[in-house]
């Protein structure tokens, strides 16, 4: 045996317009969270007293406090760090600052700080009772209430703050930009102060220093035999002396050599040079004598006696020359030798000197190094002087980093903007909060409100909508001009129209509650009064819902029928309201399944066939019992009833297909139970009945 399944479900997208749409038939939750949201602030409003803003100003200017000067570096660096760290907006609106501020204010007694002092407004007078509140407390309310700003491209700081009270609120304006000023001229005292002894305290440790430099210094002194310097002066002196000297005697030594070799030279003329010039004379004389022995002998010969006498004193003169040039070279010799050995002299004495300073400057290097240190420390302790001398003047004369411009005013109106913008924005949230709840609500609706979704997600036609109404089952009776009662005529126009309808129609739905019974009564009726001979036959064996109705609790029925128990004629009954036939379910419901799966069932409908028009069949929900899919399959066809606005598309798709799985003839669906002021709102199409200007056609 093979199922023919359902056609797939093709479900359309929804464009701008459906979305819209869907807003639009949300309109109530939309409308309601656009005034509960706004009234929130409203009512917070009306019970919270007018708020005051003081404005002051301050002009942030840390070149202008600035110390010039080297000295000064040091406190530059500090205040850069603090810039670099935090803005001077965050500095004065931090938690320290609120917690000086609200002990400067006294905040614990004011009302508009402690809830204590005041009484609230009705109705949060009933139940409201406040408390002292802590410093902890204290603080972040005056941390809220104060209010920096920065000036776009300036070092303007505007420093406001809120209050309920004016006074208060310029007086705690005003307060935070002294306190401000304050702590900048306390932190630059505190920032000399600590400069000052800061090298106070470097100074007395290079003190210190000294003194043990100098201490040491005197000790190696000591056992170097150095007294301060004064030997190292000696030596380098003696050791100029005796170089200076020994230059001297090299030079008399290389004079006096010369004249001995000029004395010991062969030529006379050397040797006259080198001689004494006492010399001279007998030099001349001799000359002149020697001349004049030569004249006369060549003149007279050798034996004249002038000649003798010449001769004579030329040889005492020479032997005058001799002795006199003999001991010129004695005592040049003798120069010579002195100063040989004066030299040999001076370079022992020298080298000795030069030994000695050596071993002087040996033993004083580790003094010279002390002396170095000491002179250094020295000149960094008279550096450190000045400036801590220059710091103790400079302490009297700070200034804060910022200056009051111009000091807050007491307001005089209360301000409006604020409240005015949250209820602005309040609005908007409400509304946006609406449109967001409408929006999920129609996500999360996966119900059928209208026929052309229910066409869309079945394939099936939507014969009718049919509105709720207080009675329904006597409204067209009651009102045959009536919305209800042209939705049961388009019901039966709709199932004339469609082919293979037959004459048993078997009336069910997804799950109970969904108006199938009423449907199915109220269909009868209209029919039965438009002439038809009509049969309705209570089909929910379980549940019987014509037994109330009609008034037949305990009469005999289809499963009495079907069990032999009464004859057909026995169960057909009358409803005393119209000339409709009914039967009721009967009294066998233990057996029932077996009954509508014998072939009685199949005789009792080819009977009902033959003695009637129309036969409606009440059938139990498609997921409830399977005696439900029975009757609806050996009907000539079904109807399937949906509940508007409620019936999730799940639900319904799946009854659907488990009737068609088992064979049933769908013929078409109703929606029930429909609203309609809501559904005139909706923005579908089938709405369009739903508007006042058809009111012409119906009459309740």
């Amino acid at each position: 045996m093979s199922l023919t399944l359902a056609n797939p479900v093709v479900v359309p997208r929804l464009g701008l317009a459906e979305h819209l749409l869907g807003l639009r038939r949300r309109w109530k939750l939309i409308l309601m969270m656009s005034l509960i949201i706004p009234a929130l602030p409203v009512g917070a409003f009306l019970n919270m007293p007018s708020s005051y803003t003081a404005t002051g100003t301050l002009l942030y200017d840390p070149a202008a406090a600035a110390i010039p000067g080297d000295l000064a570096s040091p406190l530059a660096d500090i205040q850069s760090n603090i810039a670099a760290t935090a803005s001077q907006a965050d500095v004065i609106d931090s938690l320290p600052a609120a917690q000086t501020l609200a002990a400067r204010l006294d905040a614990a007694n004011l009302p508009a700080f402690n809830p204590a002092l005041t009484k609230p407004r009705w109705p949060l007078s009933l139940f409201w009772r406040g408390k002292p509140p802590g410093a902890a407390a204290l603080a972040r309310m005056i941390e809220t209430a104060l209010r920096v700003s920065v000036a776009p491209g300036s070092r303007v700081l505007r420093v406001s703050f809120t209050s309920t009270d004016p006074a208060v609120a310029a007086r705690a304006a005003n307060l935070a930009m002294q306190i401000y000023i304050d702590q900048q001229r306390d932190q630059s005292f505190a920032s000399l102060t600590d400069a000052q002894s800061w090298l106070l305290a470097r100074a007395a440790d290079t003190q210190a220093g000294l003194d043990r430099s100098e201490a040491s210094l005197a000790q190696a002194r000591a056992a170097a035999g150095i007294l301060q310097g004064a030997q190292s002066s000696l030596s380098t002196t003696t050791a100029n002396h005796l170089a200076a000297s020994l230059d001297a005697a090299q030079a008399d030594l290389a004079l006096n050599e010369a004249r001995l070799d000029m004395v010991n030279a062969a030529d006379s003329a050397g040797a006259n040079a080198a001689v004494d010039p006492s010399l001279m004379p007998l030099r001349k004389e001799q000359a002149d004598l020697t001349a004049q022995v030569q004249s006369l002998a060549d003149e007279y010969g050798q034996a004249y006696p002038l000649l003798q006498q010449a001769r004579t004193q030329l040889a005492t003169i020479d032997q005058q020359i001799g002795v006199e040039t003999g001991r010129e070279v004695d005592a040049a010799r003798a120069e010579v030798a002195a100063d040989h050995a004066q030299i040999a002299t001076l370079r022992a004495a020298l080298a000795a000197s030069k030994a000695q300073s050596d071993a002087q400057a040996e033993r004083s290097a580790p003094t010279q190094a002390l002396e170095q240190k000491i002179n250094a420390k020295q000149a960094i302790l008279r550096a450190m002087t000045l400036q801590a001398d220059q710091l103790a003047q400079d302490a009297s004369l700070t200034r804060p980093d910022a200056r009051i411009v111009s000091a807050a005013m007491v307001p005089s109106s209360p301000d409006t903007a604020h409240r005015l913008l949250i209820l602005a924005a309040s609005i908007v949230l409400g509304v946006s909060t609406g449109i967001l709840l409408a929006g999920v609500a129609d996500a999360l609706d996966t119900s059928f409100r209208s026929g052309e979704d229910l066409r869309n997600a079945l394939a099936l036609p939507c014969l009718a909508m049919v509105p709720e109404v207080p009675s329904p089952r006597q409204a067209a009776l009651a009102a045959p001009f009536s919305l209800f009662a042209e939705q049961l005529r388009a019901l039966r126009t709709g199932l004339a129209l469609v082919p293979g309808t037959g004459r048993v129609i078997a009336v069910t739905a997804a799950r109970p509650g969904e108006g199938k019974t009423t449907v199915t009564i109220a269909l009868a009726r209209a029919l039965a009064a438009s002439g038809l001979h009509v049969l309705a036959v209570d089909g929910d064996i379980r549940q019987p819902s014509f037994n109330a109705e009609f008034g037949i609790g305990g009469a005999p029925g289809l499963t009495d029928h079907l069990a032999g128990l009464a004859a057909l004629d026995d169960v057909l009954l009358r409803d005393e309201g119209s000339p409709l036939s009914i039967i009721g379910a009967g009294t066998q419901a233990l057996p029932a399944l077996s009954l509508l799966l014998s072939p009685e069932l199949s005789a009792c409908f080819a009977a009902l066939r033959a003695r009637f028009d129309v036969v409606l069949l009440d059938v139990p929900p498609a997921f409830a019992l399977a005696e439900g899919r029975v009757m609806a399959k050996t009907a000539d066809c079904a109807l399937f009833c949906v509940q508007w606005g409620r019936t999730p598309r799940r639900v319904v798709q799946g009854a659907v297909q488990l009737l068609r799985e088992s064979g049933v003839n769908i013929t078409g669906t109703v929606l029930t139970r429909v609203n309609v002021r809501q559904h005139a709102h909706s923005g579908y199409a089938d709405a369009e009945m739903y508007q006042p200007r058809y009111g012409g056609y119906f009459r309740e």
